[in-house]
């Protein structure tokens, strides 16, 4: 074994402990970074394989550092609290709909955005939701669970829902057409194929009636929103 890969694998193994253990709180963006500076630093990695890691990823980094903007004003603006209280009352009571519901969010999400981005929404969307229904916990896990599954899987009908489709898709010189054109109707029968599935296993975990109406839960809602104090108040 060369010198090279000793000293790769070696400073590859310490930053990725580091990075877990966290010393002291320490963001793990400081043991990625000294790691990236030691490889670059002994030549391991050249400038040229740096410019075209850069073409590669560019888009798809610019891609998600976009979706969390996006997410953080959403967030600030109530549209986490409006979309709970759209679905329980679509749900109209029915633990049963509201399961429907949730995966036709997180599949839409995800077509919209992206994987990552669908999760950054749709999460807290659901934490409100299952939170103010006053649901118990072995009753909110399927929900959380299956929706976090879908949202997941729902980036592989278009490559644009998957940042490592967009680098995969750049690496192999595809056409998000061609991935579309391919996977498109063979991803989303496996997609609904999976949801009936969850849908039998988790049947006999999640409520039947939900126990809090519709006029509740948009009550809860509107106290938390207009009640929590905003930036720049005074107490």
């Amino acid at each position: 074994m060369s010198l090279q890969i000793v000293i790769t694998v070696t400073v590859f193994l310490i930053t990725m402990s580091v990075i877990f253990w966290r010393p002291r709180g320490m963001n793990e963006a400081w043991p990625a970074s000294i790691g990236a500076a030691i490889i670059l630093l002994t030549g391991m990695v050249s400038y040229g394989d740096i410019l075209d890691i850069i073409s590669k990823i560019g888009g798809a980094s610019v891609t998600i550092m976009a979706t969390i903007v996006m997410a953080v004003i959403l967030e600030s603006f109530g549209f986490f609290h409006w979309s709970a209280a759209r679905l329980v009352n679509l749900a109209k009571g029915s633990g049963y709909r509201l399961y429907w519901y949730i995966q036709l969010l997180c599949f839409l999400m995800t077509l919209l955005f992206n994987n990552d981005g669908s999760i950054l929404i749709t999460t807290p969307i659901l934490i409100l939701l299952l939170k103010n229904l006053r649901l118990k916990p072995h009753q909110q896990i399927p929900y959380l669970l299956s929706g976090a599954l879908i949202a997941t899987a729902s980036s592989a009908p278009i490559g644009v829902s998957n940042i490592v489709n967009l680098i995969a898709l750049k690496i192999v010189h595809m056409s998000l057409y061609m991935h579309t054109a391919m996977m498109f109707v063979p991803a989303t029968l496996g997609l609904i194929f999976m949801s009936c599935l969850m849908f039998i296993v988790i049947k006999n975990k999640i409520p039947k009636e939900l126990p809090i109406s519709a006029a509740e839960i948009e009550e809860a809602f509107f106290h938390q929103t207009f009640s929590s104090p905003k930036i720049g108040d005074k107490r």
